[in-house]
């Protein structure tokens, strides 16, 4: 018998300005193809008692301060620098961040490797410390 092994995401970054877990929680849905009701989206640090822990679909979140709003799925590892970053138009770019050393953190995407029209402030850089990470597999 094969055993059923569920898929688990965990960082998933966002920018712009904050939505509500209802809209969270809407997105995944259409992202999964499920119904909202089958979602639960939560505040990893509010009042977990209120759960829906039998939906298919658990996410917890965290609100962020400095360019990004928050983490969907955040882990308890150290987040690594380079990272793919995905528009809302479909591009993916690879992304370099940078988490202060304050409490709690702010979060600086410090170069992209190409343009990025909803992120025109931020600059376009070669990242070599994916090239290296990538050479090493």
């Amino acid at each position: 018998m094969e055993r059923w092994n569920p898929l688990m995401i965990y960082d998933v970054l966002l920018v712009g300005p904050p939505v509500s877990p209802r809209s969270l929680a809407e997105a995944l849905a259409g992202a999964v193809r499920t119904e909202g009701a089958d979602v639960d989206v939560a505040d990893r640090d509010g009042d977990q008692s209120r759960r829906d822990w039998t939906a298919p679909v658990l996410c917890g979140y965290l609100r962020l301060r400095g360019d990004l709003s928050f983490v969907l799925y955040p882990a308890e590892e150290d987040l690594p620098s380079a990272y793919w970053l995905a528009t809302s138009s479909g591009e993916s770019v690879r992304a370099r961040l940078y988490a202060s050393d304050d409490e709690p953190p702010v979060y600086t995407i410090d170069a992209v490797e190409s343009a990025v029209a909803q992120l025109p402030h931020i600059r376009v850089s070669d990242l070599p410390e994916i090239a290296r990470k990538e050479g090493d597999r």
